[in-house]
């Protein structure tokens, strides 16, 4: 018996094989987080600042998985591969930018929260935020529109990972696909935050590793078996998918430009992504940090990208696209190793999910309800609103997943560009910047997360203006513009608000050397 998913199928003993090893490596990432939690306990850390950033003790190796792990998600393993099979080279160029989003968030970024957080005791990025600018409206225009987009980039995650098992289970299982991956992944979060994070991402990356180096490896042993070398299978590519190997196919230079920078520069401020820069508590580990997570993200990325067009040279008729990795791993490999590329297909989306929750449940629990209205919550009642909080993103998430629309794909698609031109340039002249004031960040946040919602409609939506997009802007990528935006916004009412500039002493903590203690309480804010 075997189950047919267009193009090719998989035999019922393979599906078997894949999930037996699906059901060990949940076993033991539900076991880690309750290890860890247990542990947490018995050394008295198990307060909410140990949860969202496990005392900023994390090794370099840890820091690093998490980095990659987070900002990977299930397009590494699923949408990249699939986008390849379906435009050719010219796609796994363009996004092997993404690489960069490490570098930002543990370089650029994560030097200056590292003196930050050891000045004022933070434990969430956007409570360095409010301290700088003293302003309760920043921290709720940065809290909801990353709590937004953050649930609905959540459930795309999902629905990804439903997909994908109910592909390998050969069923209609995607409901029971969505329960396992929320339940799973809620419960190792649960139980031991960033710690057990940490310890399941170190698992998570070794196994996306093994999966791409199998991956990569079997289909460049497939095409020389097929075609003679790997030669002989570009220049059939060239004949039967002549589009795979030329550079202006899928993307115009505008577009492959937009493409870049948002992949390689706007993702890098996804405050699952940022939230890593508050894990550590030395800058020896932000440079190893750096260093492995470029490379494992380097690999993995850069590999998968590539896997797309080789898998169509092997086979080109495969109906779904996404379904390239799967046809790889049940097809081509013996089926144990079919099962690791499946645990790894959802180790990417399991990290991805988690990260999400956590940021998106501190960027309302600490960030926008304590911060904001309940400024002096036990320590015990904060851990109880971040819990409440994170279950209440992973379910609506889930709600969404289970009854799918166009418009909530519409807002799936826009939310992670929404996020990255609302926070860019607020994150990074917020730090930087000496002139940046309250009202502008807030209008930088504001206006590009509205700026993106209507150009990515404009773009990619609306029949008329898309085709009008397409030949006036020549398709350029909707967060360019957004992006430029919120920079001018940000510049322009920052000039033009400077007798609102606060007070020198919460200037002198985050850009002088000498500063008064007195101002670097992160629990104080004016307005």
């Amino acid at each position: 018996m075997s189950y047919d998913l267009g193009g090719f199928s998989i035999s019922a003993s393979t599906s078997r094989t894949m999930l037996m090893i699906f059901a060990v490596y949940s076993v033991l990432i539900v076991g880690f987080g309750f290890y860890i939690k247990l542990q947490s306990r018995k050394g008295n850390q198990d307060g909410l600042a140990s949860f969202l950033t496990g005392g900023g003790n994390l090794g370099a190796f840890a820091i690093a998985m998490i980095a990659a792990t987070n900002s990977m998600a299930g397009g590494t393993m699923v949408s990249a591969p699939g986008l390849g099979y379906a435009t050719g080279f010219t796609a796994a160029l363009i996004y092997y930018a993404g690489f960069l989003t490490a570098a930002y968030g543990l370089g650029s970024v994560g030097r200056k929260v590292a003196i930050l957080r050891d000045r004022t005791g933070a434990v969430t990025f956007q409570q360095l935020l409010g301290l700088r600018f003293q302003s309760k409206k920043v921290v709720g225009a940065l809290a909801l529109t990353g709590a937004f987009g953050l649930t609905f980039f959540t459930t795309g995650q999902i629905t990804a990972g439903a997909k994908v098992f109910a592909a390998v289970t050969g069923s209609n299982a995607y409901y029971l696909g969505i329960v396992l991956v929320i339940v799973i992944t809620v419960i190792y979060t649960l139980s031991g935050g960033i710690k057990s994070m940490a310890k399941v991402a170190s698992i998570q990356g070794i196994i996306m590793l093994l999966a791409t180096f199998s991956i990569i490896g079997v289909l460049i042993a497939t095409n020389v078996r097929e075609h003679g070398s790997v030669q002989a299978a570009m220049e059939y590519l060239g004949t039967a998918f002549p589009g795979a190997i030329q550079a202006q196919t899928a993307f115009t230079f505008w577009n492959a430009l937009g493409t870049a920078l948002f992949a390689g520069v706007g993702l890098g401020v996804l405050p699952h992504a940022l939230s890593v820069t508050m894990t550590y508590n030395n800058h020896k580990k932000l440079k190893q940090g750096i260093m492995i997570s470029c490379c494992v993200f380097t690999l993995v990325q850069g590999i998968m990208c590539f896997t797309g067009p080789l898998a169509y040279a092997v086979n080109p008729n495969l109906t779904v696209r996404d379904y390239t990795t799967i046809f790889t791993a049940s097809t081509l490999l013996p089926s144990w190793v079919g099962g690791i590329i499946f645990c790894g297909i959802f180790a990417a989306i399991q990290s991805s999910i988690a990260g999400m929750c956590m940021a998106g449940a501190t960027v309302l629990a600490k960030d926008f309800i304590v911060t904001c209205f309940k400024p002096g919550a036990s320590d015990k009642e904060q851990s109880r609103i971040n819990t409440i909080c994170i279950l209440g993103i992973a379910l609506l998430a889930t709600l969404i997943a289970l009854k799918p629309s166009d418009l909530s794909q519409y807002i799936i698609n826009f939310a992670l560009g929404a996020i990255c031109s609302a926070w860019y340039f607020p994150v990074l002249c917020g730090l930087y910047w000496k002139k940046a004031t309250a009202k502008g960040v807030f209008a930088s946040t504001v206006g590009g997360f509205l700026a993106y919602v209507v150009f990515y409609f404009l773009s990619s939506v609306i029949p008329a203006t898309k085709a009008r997009w397409a030949v006036s802007l020549g398709g350029v990528h909707a967060f360019v513009p957004a992006w430029i935006i919120a920079l001018g916004l940000l510049v322009g009412v920052s000039i033009a608000t400077q007798r609102d500039r606060v007070k020198l002493g919460y200037f002198q903590v985050f850009f002088c050397e000498d500063y008064d203690e007195a101002y670097a309480k992160v629990d104080t804010l004016k307005d």
